[in-house]
């Protein structure tokens, strides 16, 4: 048990801490930030953050249930998350602004907006340093199909 000045910290065991690494690389993967889990569980953000960082003991059951509703958001994303949808939610995840992003890649926050609202797509090599910027991983956004076009476009028969 490590202690603080003030109480003392109950860290999960090495079990416990292999499963919690495992949901906090998924949801990395996926763009699926702490708030969302916290939604999910009906609980609040911090009490989601303490426990994804290992500060604190946390049960079987609600590790179960961490996993559940993460691999159910991972599933809901692979199935109806647009690309847009997708480079937002990991944007945000990695804690960055659009003129952050912008100023990295070097292109305009208007850009970076317009690929987020799913108007078009960025280039495949802007998408391999948006990856690497965000941390995530390849399959994180949708394939050319049915999703990687904007809506404008299918609705036009395109």
């Amino acid at each position: 048990m490590a202690t603080h000045a003030f109480f003392s910290v109950s860290r999960p065991p090495a079990r416990l801490a292999a499963r919690i690494a495992e949901i906090r690389r998924e949801m990395r993967r996926w763009g699926m930030t702490p708030a969302q889990v916290a939604m999910g569980l009906g609980v609040s953000r911090q009490y989601v953050w303490v426990i994804l960082q290992g500060r604190t003991y946390v049960s079987d059951a609600k590790l179960d249930e961490i996993e559940k509703l993460v691999g159910e958001w991972i599933a809901r994303q692979k199935e109806a998350g647009t690309a847009g949808e997708r480079l937002r939610a990991a944007r945000l995840y990695a804690g960055l602004t659009l003129k952050e992003v912008a100023d990295l890649i070097g292109y305009s926050w208007v850009a970076v907006e317009r690929w987020e609202k799913d108007r078009c797509l960025p280039k495949p090599g802007v998408l391999w340093h948006l990856r690497h910027l965000y941390c995530v991983g390849d399959d994180w956004i949708p394939s050319a199909g049915r999703h990687s076009r904007p809506p404008q476009a299918e609705s036009l028969g395109a």
